[in-house]
């Protein structure tokens, strides 16, 4: 959590288009062609493993350098995605009524100290600029940058 450097939204926004381009495959590629909506994180970053694994088993041209590191950089974003999701959940269930023993019980950390601990750790998170990526607006054929 916060070990890795946090790559700045351009270069997330890059790494994903790069990944969807690559990758990308039917209503995906429509969909970054006219609305620059890029695959799910999870998604370009199974179809980099994918890519990998069948370049081994079947000699097929590997993935290069770029889709390697662009990879690398959307499981950043995600992993930020996950964090800031994190914070705000625990946010919103402390707020809601639960308190920090109880909170720490869900989670199976050791007490109220531990799951206060973490939500402080994962709160500067929230103020982290991210590369926000929403559905496409229907009937809008414009991309979205």
């Amino acid at each position: 959590m916060g070990d890795l450097p946090v790559p700045s939204p351009e270069m997330v926004h890059a790494a994903r288009a790069h990944l969807t381009r690559r990758f990308g495959k039917g209503v995906e590629a429509l969909l970054w062609e006219t609305h620059e909506h890029p695959l799910p994180d999870a998604d370009a970053i199974a179809k980099t493993i994918t890519a990998i694994r069948a370049a081994h088993a079947d000699r097929q041209e590997p993935p290069t350098p770029t889709d390697l590191g662009a990879a690398l950089v959307v499981l950043q974003a995600a992993r930020l995605d996950m964090d800031r999701l994190e914070a705000e959940l625990l946010a919103a269930v402390h707020a809601a009524g639960l308190d920090w023993t109880q909170i720490a019980a869900v989670l199976d950390l050791p007490d109220a100290a531990a799951a206060q601990e973490r939500y402080e750790k994962l709160r500067p998170r929230l103020d982290t600029p991210v590369d926000h990526v929403g559905p496409p607006e229907p009937g809008d054929n414009s991309p979205s940058g």
